[in-house]
């Protein structure tokens, strides 16, 4: 028994120190930024690769596969996670082209994962769901496009794989990322009745589509599409369901309303290019007014210590 007791206080009291850990580089990053007006990014953005098993309609980064530059070394890898800490970033993000098919000689996804957390506050990932869900992220998001039909017809086919993968995952913070489009936004209520009676599932983070002009026109939301499409999801949130984003960067989000800080972001590509600004800055064109990056709104509305967005912040870092 003492045993038991003695192994449950060690876990207690680990846990909470990894938590107050988290808490105070979070608090010390606001402090800066919001007392003393140092700039500086909050989350990256970190494209290890544009290699990718699928071929989805809404992204532009996996037509870049083939191109010199679209896959980092791990020593390029671990110089710009360095960089990054030095320029005072709390949050690290892998995305792709599909992170968790990164590799560089014997070292894999989970290698580089390791060498993030001892730099950052936390450390998530994006992935498409259709390799194993065993990384050692801190968050880690995957990404659903709507029902079956839906999905299907803009991810490749990749719908039954990735259902698969989340009911045998035991990822503690698995989340799913839902990106709406003029496709897939009326099978949004559907889907996440059908993706909240899955108990591994621990919530769910929205944003919008937005074009890049790369033959992807008809994905496009109109302003009373994404009217409609923001409003329900606002609605479904207020019933109850565990939407992520706060009620006001939903809302802002209608009209883009909201006052963009996006020196929060900074972006890294596989060339090791590291940028800081808007996520489409050197992507494409910036069309304010259609901006669907909600993580950089509810960036700044923390900034702006808008209460729901700290506690989005709160429940996908902290909790």
């Amino acid at each position: 028994m003492s045993s038991l007791l003695a192994h449950a206080f060690s876990s207690f009291t680990g846990k909470g120190l990894e938590y107050s850990r988290k808490a105070a580089g979070l608090l010390g990053f606001f402090l800066r930024a919001k007392l003393l007006g140092q700039r500086m990014p909050l989350i990256a953005s970190f494209k290890l690769t544009y290699r990718c098993n699928l071929a989805c309609a809404a992204c532009p980064f996996h037509r870049l596969s083939g191109m010199p530059g679209s896959h980092m070394s791990r020593e390029q890898a671990l110089r710009s996670l360095s960089a990054l800490r030095s320029m005072g970033c709390r949050i690290v993000v892998f995305e792709g082209g599909e992170p968790l098919l990164w590799r560089d000689g014997a070292y894999g996804f989970s290698d580089l994962v390791q060498e993030a957390r001892k730099r950052f506050v936390c450390v998530g990932a994006t992935t498409n769901g259709t390799l194993p869900l065993s990384v050692p992220t801190d968050v880690l998001w995957v990404s659903v496009d709507g029902l079956k039909d839906t999905h299907d017809s803009l991810r490749s086919g990749s719908f039954d794989a990735l259902m698969s993968n989340i009911r045998r995952s035991t990822h503690p913070k698995l989340f799913v990322h839902y990106t709406l489009n003029a496709r897939n936004w009326r099978d949004f209520p559907a889907a996440a009745d059908m993706l909240c009676s899955l108990k591994q599932v621990r919530g769910i983070t929205v944003q919008l589509f937005y074009p890049y002009n790369q033959g992807e026109e008809d994905l496009r939301l109109s302003p009373d599409e994404r009217s409609d499409a923001l409003r329900i999801v606002l609605t479904l949130k207020q019933k109850g369901y565990p939407i992520l984003n706060s009620g006001w960067g939903l809302a802002s989000m209608v009209r883009n309303t909201w006052r963009c800080h996006d020196w929060l972001l900074a972006n890294v590509e596989p060339d090791a290019g590291i940028t800081v600004g808007c996520y489409v800055k050197n992507r494409g064109k910036i069309v304010c007014c259609e901006c669907g990056f909600t993580p950089v709104a509810e960036a700044s509305g923390a900034l702006s210590l808008r209460p729901g967005s700290l506690g989005a912040g709160w429940k996908i870092f902290l909790s």
